[in-house]
Parts: structure tokens; sequence; C-alpha cells
């Protein structure tokens, strides 16, 4: 009995949720032209004055890599890397960015980024087109082949040995290959067994557990996939919905599809929440809190309770379309 207890101890120790002494940390808003960093406490809180302000016109997307503490932008015409090793819960300096500029015929407006292990992923569907960027910033951009992929499909980078496989959701398959040879291996294609109603919503890669997480809209139905392994499962999620639904994951910490309302699948199932919120942008972080933003306001609910408890809602003053979570010094 008392080697049971303290593995549960373990366990609850391994994210920070409604647990002591919090992880300091910054959630970056992206919105507007700008990038507002806040204390992840100060929002747990309900308190929203930002610690920094970085003026960032036509920003697509943004993605935080903790183990090369590198902060990257994604514009239209280029993506830009900060170096996030100085931030801290007070002072966020811009610095100089290492800077790769697109190809000149590369409009990448609707693009978004995914981080594999050693590569970043950007991806302009407009364009139909894909690059790869090695996170310690040793090269210039390399082309992702794409040969046989809708140009609407959703794709992920995942780790797998030294690899950085490119997975791909289209509206009939989910899968991965080499990111530059489409013929090569290691390689695997599932069948979704029924074609979506529409283009898929969204891909993510969960390192940890070797799975793709990928959202469609079947039967007017948002379904999320999950490939691990050989098996392929679905499962319906957000119970009706309207817009489109994304996925917040933190492998650690838990995992949860937002949209009209959220619902938290990991690290345990709940009801849809707030079903009458459209969230814009979600992130979830190592501290066990799932951030989301609705129009100007951000909502904090603690991933630790069961189900998740809002603990609590605060004015951002501008409507952030992406988030991030930064664990800092």
């Amino acid at each position: 009995m008392r080697k049971l207890y303290l593995l549960l101890l373990l366990a609850l120790s391994a994210c920070t949720g409604s647990q002591e002494p919090p992880l300091p940390a910054l959630v970056a808003a992206a919105g507007g032209d700008e990038v507002r960093f806040y204390r992840a406490l100060d929002l747990q809180q309900g308190a929203a004055s930002p610690v920094s302000t970085w003026t960032t016109p036509e920003l697509l997307d943004l993605a935080y890599q903790n183990a090369s503490r590198r902060l990257f932008l994604l514009f239209s015409d280029r993506v830009e890397a900060y170096d996030a090793s100085g931030f801290t819960e007070a002072s966020v300096p811009k610095g100089t960015p290492s800077v790769q500029n697109l190809p000149a015929d590369v409009d990448c407006t609707g693009g978004y980024l995914r981080l594999g292990q050693h590569t970043l992923l950007l991806h302009c569907p407009d364009a139909a087109r894909a690059f790869l960027w090695r996170l310690d910033g040793s090269g210039s951009l390399e082309k992702a082949d794409l040969t046989g992929l809708d140009p609407a499909s959703r794709l992920a980078l995942l780790p797998q040995g030294s690899l950085d496989l490119l997975a791909y959701l289209t509206r009939s398959v989910l899968g991965y290959r080499p990111a530059q040879d489409p013929q090569g291996t290691p390689s695997l294609e599932k069948p979704l067994g029924t074609t979506l109603d529409e283009n898929p919503f969204d891909l993510r890669a969960d390192a940890t557990k070797e799975r793709l997480l990928g959202l469609g809209k079947l039967n007017l139905e948002a379904r999320l996939y999950s490939l691990q392994g050989e098996a392929l499962a679905s499962q319906k999620v957000l119970g009706d919905f309207f817009g489109t639904p994304r996925l917040a994951l933190d492998p650690v910490a838990g995992l949860a599809v937002y949209g009209q309302g959220f619902q938290v699948l990991e690290p345990k199932a709940s009801p849809v929440l707030e079903a009458y919120t459209n969230f814009a942008a979600g992130t979830i972080g190592q501290d066990g809190y799932v951030y989301l933003a609705s129009g100007s306001f951000l909502y904090v609910y603690d991933l630790v309770p069961s189900p998740p408890q809002r603990v609590a809602i605060s004015s951002l003053g501008f409507a952030p379309k992406a988030l991030a979570f930064l664990p800092v010094e």
C-alpha cells in the first residue's frame, strides 16, 4: 500500500496543475500583428498584464521548442528563430533573430508550423509547398516532398529514432513517410475507412507515445483519428460542433480538442465544456493547465481535477490566433 501511495505522488508531481510550487513559465499570445508574453501564473490568477509585447506585422503562427530554447515565428515570406534562453518571467528580450526567407514564388499565407525532434516544418498549403529547417539553425530551408499528397492535407513531423518523418492526414488516409523520399522507409499508411466530409482540420504527432492524432469531419461529426503502431482508431469528439476544431497537446500533461467548446481527452476524458464558446487558439502547458483564447478572452483550466476546473478568465484587449507555452528559468 505504501508503495502504491508513493507511485501516486510521483505521478501527480509530473505536472503542476493545482500542485505547488508553480512552474515558472510564459504564455505567448499572437494576434493583431503582435505577440504578447504573459506570466502563466498571472493568467491562472485572472491577471493579464503582459511582460513584453513584440510588434510582428502579418504574423501567421508561432511555435516553441524547449530542448533548443528557440521561439519560431512564421510570416508569409519567411520564418524567424529567436533565442529564448534569456527569457524570464520578468523579461523577454527580443534580440536579433535568425531568418530564413521563403522562395520568392511562395506565399505562405494560411500556413502553419509543426515541430519535430530535430526539424521545424513550415507548411504553406495554399502554395502546395512545405519546407524543413533544422532546429539548431545549422542549414537553410529544404523542400519537403509532397508528391502524391492532396494540397489540403494536414502535415506534421513524427519523430522516430533519429528521423523526423513527414506525417499526413488526407480526406481518406492517415500515415507517414520520409520527408524527402516519398517511396522510402519507414513508412505506413492507413485508410480511414471512409472519406471525410471535407478537408481535415488538424494533425499532431505525439513522439512520447509514437502516435499520430488527426481531426476530421465525418457524417457531420468531429472525429479524432489515432494511429499508434499498426492500429488506427477513431472516436467522436466535441458532440455537435461548428467551425474548425483543433488539437492542443502536451505529451505529459494532456490532450484536448477545442473549437465550439472544448473537451479534455487525456489524462482523463471529460464532457464537452464551455459548449457555447468558440475558441480560436489553445495550448496545454507543462504546468498542467490548458489555455484557450476566445475573442479577447483567455480561459485557464486546471487539468488535475476531473472534470477540469476553470480557474480564471482574463480580458487581453486583443484577439489571439495562436498560443505557445514557454517554460523559463
